[in-house]
């Protein structure tokens, strides 16, 4: 990330569940910022990780938060800082 748009961190696929166990973020500038996480492209906001300047931050969540439409993107977006790049990796499970 390193604009104010939101960006899909995993394309949806037909048919398909993918729920989140994991994610975390490296910032890069030296201003905190926080990282809104959306299952569904212009969805309600699931999860908000807050990521240090210089630093990261992350989760690894005992219960998956599930994705409730098939389908659906799960998407990633913050606020549009001049000279903030946020890298961002994270894990999910199929449901089967």
């Amino acid at each position: 990330l390193s604009n104010g748009t939101e960006t899909t961190l995993l394309a949806g696929a037909a048919s398909t569940l993918h729920d989140l166990i994991y994610i975390m973020g490296a910032n890069t500038s030296g201003a905190a910022v926080q990282v809104d996480v959306r299952s569904g492209t212009a969805g309600s906001i699931v999860l908000t990780l807050e990521v240090p300047s210089g630093g990261t931050a992350g989760v690894a969540l005992p219960v998956p938060i599930p994705q409730h439409e098939a389908a659906q993107a799960w998407t990633i977006g913050m606020a549009d800082v001049t000279g903030t790049t946020v890298y961002i990796s994270a894990l999910f499970s199929k449901e089967v």
